[in-house]
């Protein structure tokens, strides 16, 4: 009795390692696919800047060769940032600094929808806009 409850453990712990190992090449996949290809040559975007804690409110189109948005910020010295091995994390932009003092933060939106990605993967496309809007609270 006992050698067929150590068997069914071993049985039931590999069909677990499997499952969990289908699970993640899954993740894998679906963030591969999620990917946009880059486009090189040159895009026209808009970049917009809101700090409603500032009262600031800054748009602005521009034409670029940069392939993403991390990049083409810094270049601009749109943004001061922190870098972490996930990215840049923006703590300013145009000078209005995020704090934990009021919990602020950056949020990065792509035609008026929450970016799902880092500034870093945010893959530049022609006639995008690009809002940063600094938002009180966590």
């Amino acid at each position: 009795m006992k050698k067929k409850s150590g068997t069914k453990k071993i049985v039931i712990g590999i069909a677990g390692i499997l499952i969990l190992a289908i699970l993640c090449a899954g993740m894998w996949f679906i963030s591969q696919s999620a990917k946009k290809d880059t486009v090189s040559g040159d895009k026209s975007i808009t970049v917009q800047i809101v700090s409603e804690r500032d009262n600031y409110n800054f748009k602005q189109q521009y034409t670029t060769d940069e392939e993403y948005l991390g990049n083409f910020l810094e270049k601009e010295n749109l943004i001061g940032f922190e870098t972490s091995t996930y990215g840049r994390f923006i703590k300013s932009a145009h000078g209005f600094e995020a704090n934990d003092s009021d919990q602020s933060w950056w949020c990065i939106m792509v035609n008026g929808e929450s970016s799902v990605t880092g500034v870093d993967e945010i893959v530049i496309q022609d006639g995008d806009v690009y809002q940063l809007e600094l938002k009180i609270g966590w």
